[in-house]
């Protein structure tokens, strides 16, 4: 294993027994998140990504495979061995977790308590982590009486009580507005750029795979379909899942079934020949499309505009709908590519 890979799976499977007979929640998963990455795993509900994020930490053993964390495969490990790799590992969750009946404070200790650390050092060192998510004042209030970006602040600086490698944040913003979750992810990219810990972000919500991610993998009934960088596969998406995340803006939740005529295929719509352009905020102060019709003499159908914070970088698309010969959209294809934009056909958009 590279001493730059953090997490490394390969050849994961999980199934679980039910009434029902064989669930097979993970087929043949291999992924690798580099140490320091914030990398993202995004799919519909039920398409095994929760069952892979606690396979990251064998909370769940995998039916098949190897998981190495560190460089040191988690199959093998005693359980006390295993115990102490999970110390290094934090998790936080949706629903937040918190013992209701502790204050902050009580709370951020908990885990401090458990591996025996003496009273006022644990303290002292919830003190410094509640400074760090912005809550040192609401150290003696009961999780009942904090909002839910607050619950979900104490349940961060809880999971870094132990000093991890790794943070696992399963679904973690799901529960709040989209104004907390901003916060909430820029707190994460704030610990990660002056930690250096890696994340793992469980989510079904696009807006915060290019809020905080460098990679991502595109999770589709138990199998990985797509992943790389996130700049990447927004400006070249492949499968069918990724295609309809970028493409046509659909959360996973709203992901339909592919044609019976070929999985991964999107239905052919009868209408002009289309193409989607991506550019960053700085490709170019040319007005290139405008240029394009002048140039040209065709007119062009905008289809969908829009323009995405991807990481921090400010990434436009537009969908043109061309409408001549084949020749003429073929030179009008070239001049956009000469002029340093991605261009690619596809077959559908979203008005």
């Amino acid at each position: 294993m590279n001493m730059s890979e953090m997490i490394q799976v390969k050849n994961l499977s999980k199934t679980f027994q039910t009434r029902e007979g064989t669930v097979e929640a993970l087929r043949n998963i291999d992924l690798t998140v580099e140490a320091g990455d914030i990398y993202g795993i995004i799919g519909m509900s039920g398409a095994g990504k929760s069952t892979l994020v606690r396979c990251l930490n064998y909370l769940e053993r995998p039916t098949a495979g190897t998981v190495i964390v560190q460089g040191r495969e988690l199959g093998t490990l005693s359980d006390k061995e295993l115990r102490k790799m999970r110390s290094s590992i934090g998790m936080i969750f949706q629903n937040f977790n918190l013992l209701m009946q502790r204050n902050v404070m009580d709370n951020v200790t908990f885990p401090l308590e458990i591996q025996g650390t003496g009273k006022e050092q644990a303290r002292q060192k919830a003190r410094t982590l509640l400074e760090t998510v912005g809550l040192s004042e609401k150290a003696a209030a009961y999780p009942a009486q904090l909002s839910g970006g607050q619950r979900q602040r104490v349940a961060i600086a809880r999971a870094l009580a132990c000093d991890p490698k790794i943070l696992l944040c399963d679904e973690a913003t799901s529960a709040l507005d989209p104004q907390t979750t901003q916060q909430i992810l820029q707190l994460l990219k704030k610990i990660n750029q002056e930690t250096g810990i890696t994340i793992v972000i469980i989510t079904h919500q696009m807006s915060v795979v290019r809020e905080i991610c460098r990679n991502v993998a595109i999770v589709e009934n138990g199998q990985i379909v797509e992943q790389g960088l996130v700049e990447e596969i927004f400006t070249h998406p492949k499968s069918r899942a990724a295609r309809q995340l970028v493409i046509e803006g659909k959360d996973p939740d709203q992901w339909e079934e592919p044609a019976q005529k070929g999985a991964g295929e999107l239905p052919i719509l009868e209408e002009n020949r289309k193409i989607r352009i991506v550019f960053s905020s700085n490709d170019s102060k040319e007005p290139v499309v405008a240029n394009m019709v002048l140039k040209f003499g065709t007119p062009v159908n905008i289809l969908k505009a829009d323009t995405k914070d991807l990481n921090g970088t400010a990434r436009g698309e537009m969908i043109l709908g061309l409408n001549g010969s084949r020749e003429l959209e073929d030179e009008m294809i070239q001049y956009l590519i000469d002029r340093g934009l991605a261009v690619e056909e596809v077959q559908s958009h979203v008005e």
